[in-house]
Order: structure tokens, then sequence, then C-alpha cells
């Protein structure tokens, strides 16, 4: 960031098959202009549609990773923020693990709140095609 504050000259969108520190990620936000932070985990919940979760797998895919980045340009067009940080996890996910991390950070928590919404609406959107649950006993 040009002279350690103000907006981050790049795309803080990460596709990884590690795990990820939300306190590493969240507290590089941080800058005078800020005053609100606001971040999301997704977790590998256990059930699903009534049926019991064993685990969850995403690939690596191109075309999905180009929509999330895709979502990070539309959220810094249209809202009013200082920083956004996107990581999504691929590979093979079980019950309990972190799968995202959405962080915004804005002057103000009502931007900050509607672009970390709009961001995880839009993820969720793109799950029902790049997501692919295996139930136990299937």
């Amino acid at each position: 960031m040009a002279g350690g504050y103000g907006k981050r000259d790049t795309e803080m969108v990460r596709i990884t098959d590690k795990d990820f520190s939300v306190d590493e990620i969240v507290g590089g936000m941080s800058n005078p202009k800020v005053g609100a932070i606001i971040a999301y985990v997704g977790v590998v919940r256990s059930f699903s549609e009534g049926r019991e979760v064993e685990r969850v797998e995403f690939d690596d895919d191109e075309a999905a990773i180009g929509k999330i980045r895709q979502l990070d340009r539309k959220v810094r067009g249209d809202f009013d923020v200082e920083d956004v940080a996107i990581i999504h996890r691929v590979g093979r996910l079980t019950v309990g693990d972190k799968l995202l991390l959405v962080a915004v950070s804005a002057s103000h928590r009502q931007s900050a709140f509607a672009a970390c919404m709009s961001i995880i609406d839009g993820v969720k959107v793109i799950h029902s095609a790049w997501a692919r649950e295996y139930y136990r006993g299937s």
C-alpha cells in the first residue's frame, strides 16, 4: 500500500489447499481510515439438505476462481471500501474445516457489512456448481 496507508493496489483473492490464518489477513487490513473490519469465516457444516455430511470437495477450477476475482472487482467498484480479502480453500475438506474467509475494511460499518454480504451471496451462487458434497452412508 502506498505510504503504508490507503487501498491495496492488488486484489487479495487467494485460492489455496492450505488452512489460513484469519488473524493474519484481518490484521493486515487496518489503517487510520478504517472504522470497521467485517470478517466472515465459512466452515464445512455437518448437515446439508437434511443429510449428514462426510466431506466437501472443491477442484482448483479456473472458472470458479475467475468468478471469485470478478466478485472482488465488483465490490471494490460498487461499495466504499478500503480493502477486500477473499480466501477460498480447494481440495477435500471435512466437517469443521474453514473453507472461506471474506474480510472487508471500510471507513463505516454499513459499507463493510454490505460489501461482505454481497461477496458471500456471490460465492454461494458459485458454490452451487463448484462444491461437491459427500454424505455419510452414500
